[in-house]
C-alpha cells in the first residue's frame, strides 16, 4: 500500500502509461477511480480501466463488480465516464489533506432517529421506520470510500434516504 501522505503530487500525469488497468495503477488510478465513480455516482460502481484519449482527458471505464468464486468480474454492461488530468491531480492532493468527515455520535444518530421518527409532519398514523446498520469497513482505503460515498446522508437506496451515518474504531452496542 502506497504512503500517499508522503508521496509528492506531480504537476502532470505525462508520464503515466496512456492506458492501463486502475488495479496496477497506484495511488494516481486510485485517484482516477475516485474521480470517476463520483461523476457516475452509482452505488457499486467501479472503475477498471483508463485511457488516455487527450493530453489532459482520460476515459475511466467500469461498471458493477461481483465476487465469484473469490474474484472480481465486472459482468454486464460497462460504460465509460470522462475526467480531466486536473481532477485527478486535485483528488491526489485532496489524499494528502484528507478533511475531518461530519460524522454524527451515536448519541446523535439516535436523538435524530427518534425525532425523525416523531416528526409532526407524517399522516396521522404513518410513522416511518428506521433500518440501522453496522458494517466492518474494508481494510483498503479506497473501498472504504467507495462506501463511506455510497452511504453519505441523503443518498438513496429503493426509495429509502440515508439519515444518518457514523464512524466508529469499535462496534457500537
Amino acid at each position: 500500500m502506497t504512503d500517499t501522505a508522503n508521496t509528492p503530487v506531480p504537476d502532470t500525469l505525462e508520464d503515466m502509461l496512456p492506458v492501463g488497468m486502475i488495479s496496477s495503477g497506484g495511488s494516481v488510478a486510485a485517484a482516477m477511480a475516485s474521480v470517476a465513480q463520483a461523476k457516475r455516482g452509482l452505488p457499486g460502481w467501479e472503475a477498471f480501466h483508463y485511457e488516455r484519449v487527450a493530453p489532459l482527458e482520460y476515459e475511466i471505464t467500469g461498471g458493477i463488480a461481483v465476487n465469484i468464486a473469490g474474484v472480481k468480474k465486472f459482468q454486464g454492461e460497462h460504460d465509460t465516464v470522462q475526467i480531466t488530468e486536473t481532477e485527478i491531480l486535485n483528488a491526489l492532493r485532496a489524499a494528502q489533506h484528507p478533511a475531518q468527515p461530519d460524522v454524527m455520535s451515536l448519541l446523535e444518530q439516535d436523538l435524530l432517529a427518534a425525532d425523525i421518527g416523531h416528526s409532526r409532519t407524517a399522516p396521522a398514523g404513518h410513522q416511518p421506520k428506521f433500518l440501522k446498520v453496522v458494517f466492518a469497513l474494508p481494510e483498503d482505503e479506497a473501498g472504504r470510500q467507495r462506501l463511506l460515498q455510497a452511504f453519505q446522508l441523503q443518498a438513496s437506496f429503493f426509495g429509502a434516504r440515508v439519515q444518518a451515518c457514523s464512524l466508529h474504531d469499535h462496534h457500537p452496542v
